[in-house]
């Protein structure tokens, strides 16, 4: 009878433990992917700027959206150098969904920042859209 106990216990003990872990799992991508930023997207078109801290370098970028579907119209990054590449990636996200990793041209390059044109998709009211641009 206490074997069965102590058995019963355990169970209990991992089955309340796992939960707890797996709320802190990140999906497999996102591990090599570092964050840059996150923004609110409003229901017009704007333009908004992230700022990249620090003085990584990175080789790729790419956006995700969450929440409510997006209209991406254009994505620029600069660079501490004072250069530029204009990223295309004029089409609709919905959420859940990823841009493509896009290479930056060179080898491993330090950005300064990103800047985006877009805008939520759908009816104007409810949540905003939520932007994250990641970089590795």
């Amino acid at each position: 009878m206490k074997l069965k106990l102590a058995l019963a216990s355990v169970l209990l003990t991992l089955g309340l433990a796992a939960p707890a872990s797996a709320q802190y799992s990140y999906p497999a991508w996102q591990s090599s992917w570092q964050l840059i930023g996150t923004r609110d997207v409003r229901h017009r078109a704007e333009y908004d700027t992230i700022f990249a801290h620090g003085y990584d370098r990175y080789r790729q970028v790419k956006l995700c959206v969450y929440q409510r579907p997006v209209r991406l119209y254009d994505l620029d990054v600069v660079f501490h150098n004072g250069g530029h590449q204009d990223l295309n990636v004029r089409h609709v996200l919905n959420p859940g969904e990823c841009t493509r990793a896009i290479d930056l041209y060179g080898n491993r390059r330090n950005i300064k920042f990103v800047t985006m044109a877009y805008e939520t998709i759908g009816r104007h009211f409810g949540r905003r859209a939520v932007v994250q641009v990641y970089a590795r």
